[in-house]
């Protein structure tokens, strides 16, 4: 999945964010909708909502008789519940391919790269019953990259800190060393869209799903997170200011209702 989304995103990687965004969201909405169309159950749809338009209506001419609004209303809740159960199915087979999405969206548009001059914080969560004090563990810091501050133990969040400067542009190595193993990290001095890995763990499941290509700390190393804070990425679309993830939805979900009255989807 993260070589596919390289494949099709490379084109926009240089600074070109808004145009890959919109081109994915376009793409997502296309096939949401037909999937949308070929999981679910269109003729009972169309049925439902046939029905809602009827009780509507009966509202509209029986609208002096208390009793008749009050029973179209009633009618009008329990075809929605009708619709909300035909397409419960189609949403969950939708849910997947989505999320597997927004991951690779949110590795590429939820931050920014660092500028040469900038400054970074870098926190090491241990696992518990470590002894934050007495655990010497340390950063190296490779090419590009300076300590910018001792280590700051923190017991009471189980953490140790460091600031870092990025000194040079690239993807830079950043070393922690523990005495019993080490762990090599990437840090993103690049103003380029590629994927930004911002935190790290032990490899599981749902880090293989959730944060797919980034390095795994040894099971070894009693630490439970490693964690680099970068620059929130915003969207400007002249007249207000979205996260990728609200970008992404109107877009997507916009053009699917778009296709949805040009391809006759209920």
């Amino acid at each position: 999945m993260t070589q596919f989304f390289n494949f099709i995103l490379t084109p926009f990687e240089n600074g070109h964010a808004h145009a890959g965004l919109i081109l994915v969201s376009i793409i997502t909405g296309t096939v949401m909708l037909f999937l949308f169309k070929l999981t679910s159950n269109q003729q009972a749809m169309k049925e439902v909502k046939t029905r809602i338009s009827a009780y509507f209506l009966e509202m509209r001419l029986y609208n002096e008789d208390i009793s008749v609004v009050m029973a179209s209303q009633r009618n009008i809740l329990k075809a929605n519940m009708g619709y909300m159960k035909l397409a419960v199915i189609p949403a969950l087979v939708m849910i997947v391919p989505v999320i597997l999405i927004m991951v690779q969206l949110n590795l590429r548009y939820a931050q920014v790269g660092f500028r040469p001059g900038d400054t970074a914080m870098v926190k090491v969560k241990v696992e518990e019953g470590v002894d934050v004090l007495g655990n010497r563990m340390t950063i190296k810091a490779g090419r590009g990259i300076e300590k910018a501050s001792p280590a700051v133990r923190i017991p009471s969040l189980n953490e140790t800190d460091w600031k870092i400067k990025l000194t040079d542009t690239g993807v830079h190595d950043l070393t922690l060393e523990t005495a019993t193993g080490d762990v090599t990290i990437p840090v993103y001095a690049t103003a380029r869209l590629v994927p930004i890995h911002g935190i790290f763990k032990k490899a599981s499941f749902w880090e293989t799903i959730f944060n797919p290509g980034a390095p795994r700390i040894p099971k070894e190393i009693p630490v439970e997170a490693i964690e680099i804070l970068y620059p929130e990425m915003s969207f400007n679309w002249g007249f207000i200011d979205l996260s990728w993830l609200w970008s992404f939805l109107v877009i997507s979900m916009g053009f699917g209702v778009v296709l949805k009255f040009l391809f006759g989807v209920e």
